[in-house]
């Protein structure tokens, strides 16, 4: 309608736009499998992909925006780590068992493992303090004590990331309490986590090349 000079509508019109199909996003376990995806679809897809490391456990692959600014969301891997017990005391038996299935062997496991086998989880733990280092008294015998000088930090290699790529090895703060009870507590800060980002990436780099060195893929973290 015209009303003196200026045009007005009695309806609001809106443009429709058409529904593009989007796939939907598959969830992945595997580093391996998001390759083998990558290298089967690449071609298909039509769009630069991106493969992005989130963190130690996290990938998520997608494209590039294409002509109408929409991204495609391709893959995600989550990794599957055990549930290594650290920043709390946990008993004789269960330090044994965790050091032996959910840690890589090095010097720091072995210096562990001598350490409990030296400690009985039925004879009464006593522990001398000073701040730097800690010694604990533990019954080797039905009458004989043995003082035992234990390191204050270890370095360890716990399953904390996928299994593809290396584990980082940290440092951890080791103590023993009164009952014989064991301790692990991370010492580095977290760099740890930017260590095992760089070897996924790094994953990636090395089966992914021909795709990257093409222009089709590009690995962030």
């Amino acid at each position: 309608f015209e009303v003196e000079g200026s045009v007005f509508s009695s309806k609001e019109l809106v443009h429709v736009m058409d529904k593009k199909p989007m796939p939907k996003c598959i969830g992945v376990t595997g580093l391996d499998s998001i390759c083998k995806l990558v290298k089967n679809e690449a071609e298909h897809v039509g769009l630069q992909i991106f493969v992005q490391v989130k963190d130690h456990k996290n990938v998520s692959v997608f494209t590039a925006l294409d002509d109408d600014e929409d991204r495609l969301y391709l893959y995600n891997c989550t990794a599957d780590t055990p549930g290594v017990t650290m920043g709390r005391f946990i008993s004789y038996e269960n330090a044994v068992i965790e050091l032996r299935s959910l840690y890589i062997p090095n010097d720091g496991t072995d210096y562990l493992l001598k350490l409990l086998a030296s400690i009985s989880n039925e004879s009464k733990v006593i522990s001398s303090d000073n701040g730097v280092t800690q010694k604990v008294e533990a019954k080797s015998g039905i009458a004989l004590n043995s003082m035992v000088e234990i390191k204050p930090r270890v370095n360890l290699q716990p399953f904390r990331t996928f299994v593809e790529v290396d584990q980082p090895e940290s440092e951890f703060l080791l103590r023993i309490s009164d009952h014989g009870e064991i301790g692990l507590f991370p010492a580095d800060g977290g760099v740890w986590k930017l260590e095992a980002t760089r070897n996924i990436a790094r994953y990636f780099e090395e089966k992914l090349h021909d795709l990257i060195e093409s222009g089709d893929v590009v690995v962030i973290r």
